[in-house]
């Protein structure tokens, strides 16, 4: 017996907790290492008056309350003990408070954290179905059963296999995930004709042991209904969508056909006339003088106005595309072909113009096409066999001179002759300068307009424009007025804001060395009033035109000796 009791005290003396025990005359007969600690060393009994306080109260086993010992809290736990029906006092166990509130409050956070996760599950618009580390079903979502229309509650305790074998699914993810210990999905289709997308993400603990197995459920029947509806829906959104790919950045406003002298009035006019029929139309002049301008105008003239106006540069295009491009392929007909085939901007251009600009790059081999196709106005896909019936009005267009290349070699006559119906050659700007002024005018009050402010042209700038050859024509014009709107610093473009390298050299040449500025300035101003005054223009106009007064016009003209 005396050893048992060693045994029992060895135990006591381990924990961690202090421990007392009390006989029936409220004495503390035993106080293990952790009660002496507490108390500094000193017998437990004689170290505080609060254990005696304690101890004068009742030692009914299972009594709990707390008491203040050493200037911290602890909870009292009492356990009587007893033989034969006699007392033989109590065991007092105490615990520091601070540890019990410790566990409360983390205990308080898991179950915060597991309502705030059942709520996070429960709200998911997505299935979700939990099974444990040995592939017993455990837990489920309302959406997992709107889903797959199963009542799951039937399968929470069952293993997987069980599952298989009751015929809920064709086969679970759950075993795929078990077998392979990693993320697994299956696209069964349930008994009710639905399609389904389950996923299996395996969860680990920090031993590296299955836990669990969170399966994501979702009904992929709608997506996969919708896929069939795209795909039928493709080879027309193809279609569109070249459609709005190559007339991307041709939506800009044309501002129209700016022109005075006789050689663009007569050009103009001809070309609203053969806008009213189908014949095809050669545009030929110099880079920037306006030749898809006037394209347009030959397009908004017509009876294709209300389709689309396709301008196709034959230059861009690489040789090897150009032929797809213009005419389209079928499905398969080379290796990186798309699998629903593509219309060409033949196809694109139905019921409106198809413009080919530089149309002198397109090589020989696709020229003898373009002419079947110009003659019989039919065409065929590449890697295709019926024909297709050319809906549209053609305009081409070329800065190169097609009669030498046909010498050359380097163009086809037939096709030449054949795109040649109706010439229109659009001279550059250096041999029609009474359109310089009009055109300058215009493309101040459109950048005006655009940048909004109020520059205005001096009398000198517009004499340096109209002596000046304009070897970009009215590309380069409208670029360098813009250039000019943007970084003038007055209110008045002057001729110290041109560009140096381009009208220096001509202003040297064209005034006498010796003048002075006043005089220079008078020849400049002589110059363009007489040609104003040349082309008709009242005092009235020529005021409105250089935005001053018709007095000062009649002083000026006057002045300069131009009665």
């Amino acid at each position: 017996m005396s050893e048992k009791s060693d045994i029992i005290a060895s135990i006591i003396d381990a924990l961690t907790d202090p421990v007392l025990f009390v006989n029936t005359r409220r004495d503390i007969s035993f106080a293990n290492t952790a009660a002496y600690k507490l108390f500094n060393g000193y017998p437990p009994a004689a170290a505080t008056p609060e254990m005696r306080k304690l101890l004068s109260g009742g030692l009914e086993s299972g009594l709990r309350n707390t008491a203040v010992i050493m200037g911290k809290e602890y909870t009292v736990t009492v356990a009587a003990l007893e033989t034969a029906g006699e007392s033989l006092g109590a065991i007092v166990v105490l615990r520091e408070m601070t540890d019990i509130r410790s566990l409360e409050a983390e205990l308080k956070e898991a179950r915060n954290s597991c309502r705030e996760l059942d709520m996070i599950i429960k709200s998911s618009y997505d299935g979700i179905f939990v099974i444990d580390g040995s592939g017993i079903a455990i837990k489920y979502n309302e959406s997992y059963c709107r889903i797959t229309g199963l009542d799951a509650a039937e399968m929470m305790g069952l293993h997987m296999r069980e599952i298989v074998k009751r015929k809920y699914f064709s086969e679970t993810v759950g075993l795929k995930v078990l077998e392979t210990r990693s993320v697994a999905t299956t696209m069964p289709t349930l008994s009710s004709g639905k399609k389904v997308l389950i996923t299996g993400s395996p969860v680990f603990d920090e031993n590296g042991e299955l836990i669990r197995i969170v399966a994501n459920v979702r009904d992929i029947t709608e997506l996969i209904s919708l896929k069939s509806q795209m795909e039928e829906a493709k080879e027309l959104a193809e279609r569109y969508y070249s459609e709005i790919l190559h007339l991307r950045g041709q939506q800009s406003e044309v501002d129209g056909f700016i022109f005075e002298s006789p050689k663009m009035k007569s050009i103009l006019s001809t070309a609203v006339k053969v806008a009213h029929t189908n014949a095809t139309v050669l545009i030929t002049g110099d880079s920037g003088v306006g030749k898809e301008v006037l394209a347009r105008i030959i397009h908004n003239n017509s009876e294709y106005k209300d389709g689309p106006f396709v301008k196709i540069n034959c230059g861009a295009i690489p040789e090897t595309l150009l032929e797809s491009e213009l005419f389209g392929y079928e499905k398969g007909a080379f290796t990186s072909a798309a699998s629903t085939g593509k219309p060409g901007l033949f196809e694109v251009a139905t019921q409106g113009t198809v413009f080919l600009d530089e149309i002198g790059e397109i090589p020989l081999a696709l020229q003898a096409k373009l002419l079947g196709v110009l003659q019989d106005m039919k065409f065929t896909k590449v890697g295709g066999v019926k024909p297709i019936e050319m809906k549209s009005r053609v305009i081409t267009a070329t800065n190169r001179d097609l009669a030498d290349m046909i010498g050359k070699g380097q163009f086809r006559k037939d096709l030449f002759y054949r795109l040649n119906v109706v010439p229109l050659p659009v001279p550059p700007l250096s041999d029609r300068r009474s359109d310089i002024f009009p055109l300058a005018r215009h493309f101040l009050t459109k950048f005006n307009a655009k940048y909004n402010t109020n520059k205005t042209l001096s009398t000198q700038v517009i004499a340096a424009f109209e002596e000046y050859d304009w070897p970009g024509n009215v590309r380069e014009m409208e670029n360098l007025l813009e250039q000019l709107v943007v970084l003038a610093p007055t209110g008045q473009l002057t001729l110290d804001m041109l560009p140096e390298e381009k009208f220096a050299p001509r202003a040297k040449n064209h005034f006498s060395e010796g003048k002075r500025l006043g005089e220079i300035l008078n020849d400049v101003e002589r110059n363009l009033f007489r040609r104003l005054l040349d082309k008709g223009y009242s005092t009235y106009k020529i005021a409105r035109e250089l935005g001053i007064s018709q007095p000062t016009v009649v002083r000026k003209i006057n002045r300069l000796g131009l009665n």
